[in-house]
């Protein structure tokens, strides 16, 4: 059975690529708590400190991760002059799926917000289902639930995974 497109291509590019920022929303979502300073400090390698910072600053803006290849250039230039990270230090091809997944465990304590997990997927599904009951279009739906995990602190996901939830 063919899956039901929810989002058009281009609604679902803007959802699963990180957001382009002006100046000014790149001023806001990149200053960092002490708190986000200090754990940066603590990384031993420029690479690490800047993909956690450029991931601390996309959590901030969108509540939900993005892979590391599709930070945009401006962002990268901004978060590594401000963090004092010489860029000729920094491979990003080196950051690690370790790295990576310690770093969004670190962000997502640092913004009071848990996982999406097994727990949270339950919890939506009695949300869509209730939804579907009172006949709410699949796009209303969608972004209810975005909505939905934002409130209740829960890291969002990729459009594909919130589209494809079922019972297991």
């Amino acid at each position: 059975m063919p899956r039901m497109k929810i989002l058009n291509a281009v609604e679902q590019e803007a959802f699963d690529t990180p957001p382009v920022f002006n100046s000014a929303q790149r001023k806001r979502y990149f200053d960092f708590s002490m708190e986000t300073r200090r754990q940066a400090v603590k990384l031993r390698t420029p690479t690490n400190r800047l993909c956690f910072l450029l991931n601390c600053g996309y959590f901030k803006a969108s509540k939900r991760f993005f892979p590391t290849g599709l930070s945009h250039r401006p962002d990268i230039e901004y978060v590594a002059r401000h963090a004092s990270i010489n860029l000729t230090m920094v491979d990003m091809d080196s950051y690690d799926k370790q790295s990576l997944l310690r770093h969004q465990q670190t962000i997502l304590q640092l913004h009071g917000f848990g996982p999406f997990d097994k727990h949270a997927q339950t919890a939506i599904l009695h949300e869509i289902e209730a939804m579907a009951r009172s006949q709410l279009k699949p796009r209303l739906i969608f972004w209810r639930c975005v909505d939905l995990l934002i409130s209740r602190k829960i890291q969002r996901r990729a459009s594909r995974t919130l589209s494809i939830l079922r019972k297991s």
